[in-house]
């Protein structure tokens, strides 16, 4: 999407700053690795990520439940500027970094204030969580080009833990950035792998004796040759039970049909992907293609593509969210997400050809969200958006500066999401010419020990506002102050139940091109 975007917007803007929404966004959303590799990591979309974080707005907060967090500072060697992963189960922080010329992982133990940093060898890109046989805790993992790795941290070495070779044939020497490529398939607790290649998934099935079983499920990546370099988009693997046996079955998006690849009872995945036709009207995958000088006009082109396959009323039956993204012309867009209920029909699922809700907004998304904001088991929906134009590119130049509406909108009982937004909120994104850098604040929601969440909004780099929650229009329109150094690029902050007590704590990233006395830390938030 980032080649899409720059040639989307043409040659005269290609290097204006209207395009920091567009492309920064993209970027984020995209791919969170090599630029000219992407791949739409495998997730679980209930968990949070970097996405529920960025859940911005303002937490609505009366002065009778004003949420106060507790800071602690960690000092690091590097600057934060990679990704943030706890360890699940233990006070551990992975935080990864890097600049014009290394990358750096470090261990930091927030129940000690300790940090270590980790050696990496030249192969390995991402790294993950992950429970290993005959290994107590969650273990560091890394995969790269062609192996998967175990960090020990006894000896403080790595050793292949299995052979798999991937879609990243060579190593991006200064990012180590963290992708989830695990998961618990077959339910045994221990953690399988999704090891992405140009022809196929690799899932290598983890066993009680801690070797694997490897089952490829071809599906072929797509590409895009602009000049003479390549971009590779990589097929993304959904974890749904489709077959409605209780099992996990990997679903792939192929033009208007699904390719699902059923979990047998032993725990294996078959060779052969069964064809599911969707009739819901999505765009075949060359025609959604969108690249300057294919001799299309983007005046009223519409591309429909799969957003989501999830479970949004809570009746364990999956549901399909389908993206429409409709062009005006070539700077004005809207989107409509067409919500498509699952249905159990004697075994099987279903779903209607035409949709039973849906989503209107205005301006262009960069990271869509579906998450139950209110404890009453319904999932909601939210996502940023920016609206772009002539006049929009002339003030970002003026000004440094452009906002970002965070959209949010409530799922009613009858699985309607209502015709506007319950609750919108304003931020506005620094831009700097100097870096090319584009600076979120600190924008995140957080849940408390009743699953409601509260909304937190940067008011500048000092203070930090709270939005408390509020039934139907979810987030109060006051708000109280908390006086706290927060970081002015704040886009990797982590989301997370650091302590384990049911509510929901913030970990910010300070990196190098922070206020002096703050670059390289990370500040704990607790609630």
């Amino acid at each position: 999407m980032t080649e899409f975007v720059t040639h989307l917007l043409v040659f005269t803007l290609r290097c204006s700053v209207c395009c920091f929404v567009l492309l920064y966004w993209s970027q984020m959303r995209n791919h969170r690795m090599a630029p000219a590799l992407r791949f739409f990591s495998v997730q679980n979309i209930s968990s949070g990520k970097w996405l529920t974080v960025l859940l911005t707005g303002a937490l609505l907060l009366t002065p009778a439940h004003a949420l106060q967090l507790k800071a602690t500072t960690v000092k690091l060697e590097h600057p934060a500027n990679g990704s943030l992963l706890r360890m699940p189960g233990q006070p551990v922080l992975l935080v990864s970094g890097h600049n014009h010329e290394f990358r750096w992982l470090s261990r930091v133990d927030y129940a000690k204030n300790s940090t270590e940093q980790i050696a990496l060898p030249a192969q390995v890109q991402f790294f993950q969580a992950a429970t290993l046989a005959g290994h107590t805790g969650s273990q560091l993992v890394a995969m790269g080009q062609d192996a998967l790795w175990h960090y020990q941290s006894d000896t403080k070495k790595w050793r292949q833990l299995a052979s798999a070779p991937s879609a990243y044939p060579v190593t991006d020497a200064k990012r180590m950035l963290e992708l989830e490529f695990v998961a618990d398939l077959d339910q045994n607790g221990l953690t399988d792998f999704l090891v992405p290649d140009f022809r196929a998934l690799q899932v290598l099935m983890q066993q009680k004796d801690g070797t694997f079983r490897t089952y490829t499920l071809p599906i072929a990546a797509q590409m895009q040759i602009f000049q003479k370099d390549p971009d590779f988009f990589l097929k993304t693997p959904r974890q749904v039970d489709y077959t409605l046996d209780g099992r996990t079955d990997i679903v792939f998006s192929v033009d208007d049909n699904l390719w699902v690849y059923p979990q047998q009872p032993d725990g294996s995945f078959a060779s052969t992907a069964t064809v599911v036709p969707l009739g819901v009207g999505l765009t075949p995958d060359v025609q959604a293609q969108q690249r300057g000088g294919d001799g299309r006009s983007y005046e009223g082109l519409t591309i429909t593509r799969l957003e989501r396959l999830l479970d949004l009323n809570g009746d364990k039956v999956t549901d399909l969210v389908v993206q429409q993204q409709h062009y005006v012309d070539v700077m004005e867009q809207k989107y409509s997400y067409r919500i498509h209920y699952g249905r159990n029909d004697n075994g099987k699922l279903v779903f209607p050809t035409t949709a039973d809700q849906q989503i209107n907004t205005t301006g262009v998304q960069f990271d869509v969200q579906f998450a139950d904001l209110d404890a009453d088991g319904r999932l909601d929906f939210y996502t940023p958006a920016a609206e772009i134009g002539i006049s929009k590119i002339v003030s970002a130049l003026l000004t440094g500066s452009a906002s970002v509406d965070w959209l949010f909108y409530k799922q009613q009982a009858d699985g309607s999401f209502g015709t506007k937004p319950v609750h919108r909120q304003e931020v506005d994104v620094g831009i700097s010419l100097g870096s090319g850098q584009f600076n979120l604040p600190v924008t995140a929601v957080l849940k408390g020990a009743d699953g409601k969440a509260t909304l937190l909004k940067a008011e500048d780099e000092d203070t930090l506002r709270s939005y408390a929650p509020v039934g139907a229009k979810l987030f109060s329109d006051k708000s109280t102050r908390q006086n706290i150094k927060l970081p002015k690029r704040a886009i990797n902050l982590l989301v997370n139940d650091l302590n384990d007590d049911g509510k929901e704590d913030l970990v910010l990233p300070f990196g190098a091109q922070e206020a002096k006395g703050q670059t390289n830390q990370i500040t704990i938030l607790l609630q």
